[in-house]
């Protein structure tokens, strides 16, 4: 099976979507115009006065299509969805002022709008009581900054929440392609357990023996319980090259617990392979939809079909997502110009409607069909990916219904390096259906051996792997 590595952070003058997503690019907005949305290019009297008393606010405007409780437990966030502009903070905020009246003193002004009297009355009551009696004493400065995670993290959203400086960095450098961790990619259940979803090849995890389905339920000993999202658990399993992580499963299958020490090292992940199957079908897995996806499978299709490939399967089993606009630039592989998704969402205090679209001519035959994988971690970018092909009739899905992830979100990277992520919109397929909650239900339901389950997909043979075989299969019949 040929790989294709990525290098997300390689230069490419003649591609503006291969600039290392940390610096400038050359061009305002990508081209899908309000996706991300646009940000005022002025600042008001506030920010000018703030930049004058040293309070320049940096963004790193991050567009999301990713299952966002997806995490490499390695050095970042598996699913990362970065978008393409960096940004000075604009848009309707609050105002924050130097009080000239009391040089010792910050004034946080808000509208004068029904109900906001009672509840600042009441805040201050709350702020005076955690400062003057809780049992540990905290500065102004760190009891604000508590403030300020608890009003991200308390969202109705599940993807809305904030990212301190280590783990912003995290997700920053796991779309890298190589890690420093055990290699085990993780999400949180509808239980709220941590759990393992796939397995990197070749990596600590998979030599250690953590198997598919297993939770984690302590590291260092220290329980997981009290972890609300698996970017603070990756920080605590990432680590130096050569340093032991001790991590305790539970492994469900066998009612137990296991303890392992796992000697973290660097991980290359090639997110995409491929392969001719046999005569006429061609083979294609995507891991994640990072930097370089696009030409990577680009690269793929068009090798496969010199191979006489005439349909295509497109494993996307356990992909939590990735950049929204590779997942654009896929499909405009293997479709016209047409609309493929409508977004909407909200920027600015304003609400927006946007159309992604593809733009090229298809660089396949009219006639090519897919038989896409899927499972209950393929999310968002690949549901995204998959519903579109199934509504233009041009996929069959093949295995279990989908995570169900149809919102977006935007991550503003703070003066501090630390960082919040906020659902800001909504994507909706070809024909109006959004998935959000509900995930994609495949035309041919296929669920593994509970005993085959276990395994990562990379270590399953065709014999075990019923849902590659289904397909393949289908894809037989339409074989010239």
């Amino acid at each position: 099976m040929q790989e294709q590595p990525q290098d997300p952070y390689s230069q490419n003058q003649n591609d503006p979507y291969s600039q290392n997503p940390l610096q400038e690019p050359q061009f305002p907005v990508n081209r899908f115009g309000a996706y991300p949305p646009r940000f005022p290019q002025e600042e008001g009297e506030e920010e000018k006065k703030a930049r004058k008393r040293g309070q320049r606010w940096r963004v790193f405007l991050a567009v999301f299509l990713t299952a966002t409780i997806t995490f490499l437990l390695t050095a970042g966030i598996a699913f990362a969805l970065y978008g393409d502009a960096i940004r000075e903070l604009g848009g309707n905020r609050l105002g924050f002022l130097y009080d000239e009246a009391d040089e010792d003193s910050y004034v946080l002004r808000f509208p004068a709008e029904a109900g906001v009297e009672d509840a600042l009355e009441k805040l201050k009551d709350v702020y005076g009581l955690i400062y003057e009696n809780y049992i540990d004493e905290h500065s102004h400065a760190e009891l604000i900054e508590i403030l300020t995670q608890g009003l991200v993290d308390n969202m109705e959203s599940p993807y809305t929440y904030y990212l301190s400086a280590d783990d912003n960095q995290a997700a920053q450098d796991s779309m890298s392609g190589e890690y420093s961790g055990i290699g085990a990619i993780v999400m949180m259940d509808e239980s709220g357990f941590f759990v393992v979803n796939d397995v990197v090849m070749d990596s600590p995890a998979e030599e250690a023996g953590v198997a598919i389905g297993d939770r984690i339920v302590a590291i260092e000993g220290e329980s997981t319980a009290e972890i609300n999202d698996v970017s603070k658990l990756a920080s605590l399993i990432r680590g130096e090259d050569g340093t032991v992580v001790s991590i305790t499963f539970f492994r469900p299958s066998e009612n137990r617990e296991v303890v392992q020490e796992i000697t973290r090292r660097k991980i290359t992940n090639a997110a995409l392979s491929y392969e001719l199957l046999e005569e006429g079908i061609g083979y294609i897995r995507l891991t994640e939809f990072s930097a370089h996806a696009a030409e990577n499978f680009e690269n793929a299709v068009l090798d496969l079909m010199d191979q006489g490939a005439q349909h295509l399967v497109i494993d996307l089993r356990s992909n939590g997502g990735g950049y929204a606009y590779q997942c654009i630039d896929m499909l405009d592989v293997l479709l016209p110009p047409q609309t493929v998704a409508t977004v909407e969402g909200r920027s600015e205090g304003k609400d927006y409607t946007e159309e992604w679209k593809t733009e090229k001519p298809a660089q396949v035959p009219d006639d090519m069909t897919y038989a896409i994988l899927l499972n209950r971690y393929s999310a968002s970018a690949s549901e995204l990916f998959a519903g579109v092909l199934r509504d233009l009739d041009k996929a069959t899905l093949i295995g279990e219904r989908s995570y169900g992830k149809g919102v977006g979100t935007l991550t503003w990277t703070l003066s501090d390096d630390s960082a919040v992520q906020i659902s800001n919109f909504e994507y909706f397929l070809p024909q109006g259906e959004s998935i959000n909650g509900i995930g994609l239900v495949p035309d041919e339901e296929v669920i593994l051996d509970e005993e085959v389950a276990l395994k990562s997909i990379n270590q399953l043979s065709l014999e075990e792997d019923t849902q590659l075989a289904k397909a393949i299969e289908i894809l037989e019949e339409r074989v010239k």
